[in-house]
């Protein structure tokens, strides 16, 4: 497995692996479409701040996904953590989040912050493993990234 920056020669496995994992797996929908997902580039490559990693396999599919939000201020966004079902728990997301982490220290970030909604057990002993600390609310000027989720996290870097 290999961590790469998202180019969008992964553009269609992308939108299918993240859209079949919270659509069929966790039975999240979206009024929205999530645009994001279908604009990378547009949404976590915009600055040299922001980025979008994807976990490859050796058969040349995507089997994870991370990505970085510049919020402003020293401020992150951690969004898009996702691994394939069958590789949970073999260390993919702990790689995908290193290398997150270090790129979010080298471009100077002093907070990250995440939401994910309660039905996500997995998730949020993975954030409390990794440092995050569970906050009641996200602050008033970045609650527009938590959507419909309910719990939320903050790393203090």
């Amino acid at each position: 497995m290999e961590i790469k920056i998202y180019s969008d020669k992964y553009k269609e496995q992308t939108i299918r692996f993240i859209f079949d994992i919270l659509q069929n797996e966790f039975g999240r929908h979206s009024k929205s479409g999530r645009p994001d997902v279908r604009n990378i580039f547009e949404f976590y490559q915009k600055d040299e701040k922001s980025n979008f990693w994807l976990a490859i396999d050796e058969s040349d599919n995507v089997v994870g996904t991370i990505a970085l939000f510049n919020l402003g201020e020293e401020w992150g966004n951690l969004r898009r953590l996702y691994v394939k079902k069958e590789l949970r728990g073999k260390g993919v997301a702990k790689e995908l989040f290193s290398v997150f982490l270090k790129f979010a220290k080298e471009k100077g970030y002093k907070k990250i912050f995440l939401s994910t909604w309660d039905g996500a057990i997995a998730a949020q002993k993975f954030y409390e493993k990794n440092g995050f600390v569970r906050i009641n609310s996200l602050p008033e000027k970045i609650a527009w990234t938590a959507s419909s989720d309910n719990v939320f996290y903050e790393l203090e870097l």
